[in-house]
């Protein structure tokens, strides 16, 4: 029987809540904190000029791009890894046949990095790219690939690449169920975080600056972004348990 995205939204939730508080001991130190870190101690990505067709406002922008990158990049990078590093291990804790710890999951997510980095960039590409291109392409291509990290945590032989092929097998006959459990995670964080850019530059500009409130905003805008991600995964755990339990 193919489930409805809100049977999956629903077991998504008793998944977590099962095993909330070994996630969140998980999730605190290497999502949530690299990510707020890298918020409050980094520059900000310099804004899109406002006025559109401006060619030497544009160049500029460019160039304020290519010198924030140049000293900001590695701490994104940096904390994009460990964030990686935290979700491989709450997947292994909740799929390993080896019935691990959270000792044991870190272990295990750190000895099996480059696999892990390599999924995340093979997930990555087109996600962002349908994101970029049209958002819902970039949906599409998350709901089908959303029991990849699962497949690979639960087991160690595989490959990021059959990772992905098995995804896209057990992602195929309830395809558009797991469509509507990510657009609906997605339009979810949209909601919170669609005010707080704007209002994130704005605190940012010398005149408005308030360093408690640009720390509130981070934390709001961080924690929604780890929500997101801890809850993309659990509806990952979910369709790769159905899917091995129905034998494909």
């Amino acid at each position: 029987m193919t489930p409805t995205f809100m049977n999956l939204l629903a077991n998504a939730w008793r998944v977590f809540r099962r095993d909330a508080d070994l996630i969140l001991r998980i999730a605190g130190p290497l999502i949530f904190l690299p990510a707020l870190a890298v918020q409050l101690l980094c520059d900000p990505l310099p804004a899109l000029p406002t006025e559109r067709g401006d060619e030497a406002a544009m160049e500029q922008w460019i160039n304020a791009v290519s010198a924030w990158g140049n000293s900001n990049a590695f701490f994104y990078v940096l904390a994009d890894l460990i964030g990686m590093i935290g979700l491989a291990t709450i997947a292994l804790l909740l799929l390993s046949p080896d019935r691990l710890t959270v000792i044991g999951s870190l272990g295990a997510a750190v000895r099996r990095l480059w696999r892990f980095v390599l999924l995340n960039l093979l997930i990555a590409i087109p996600v962002g790219l349908g994101l970029w291109l049209f958002v819902f392409p970039g949906l599409y291509f998350q709901a089908r690939l959303i029991a990849a990290l699962p497949a690979l945590a639960a087991a160690s032989e595989l490959s990021a690449a059959r990772a992905i092929s098995r995804s896209w097998r057990l992602t195929a006959k309830p395809a558009w169920a797991i469509l509507g459990a990510v657009v609906s995670l997605f339009l979810a964080q949209w909601i919170i975080v669609r005010p707080l850019f704007p209002l994130d530059t704005w605190l940012r500009q010398p005149e408005h600056e308030n360093p408690f409130l640009i720390a509130m905003v981070a934390i709001l805008l961080t924690a929604a972004t780890t929500i997101y991600n801890i809850a993309i995964l659990m509806v990952g755990t979910v369709v790769y348990r159905r899917g091995v339990s129905s034998g494909m």
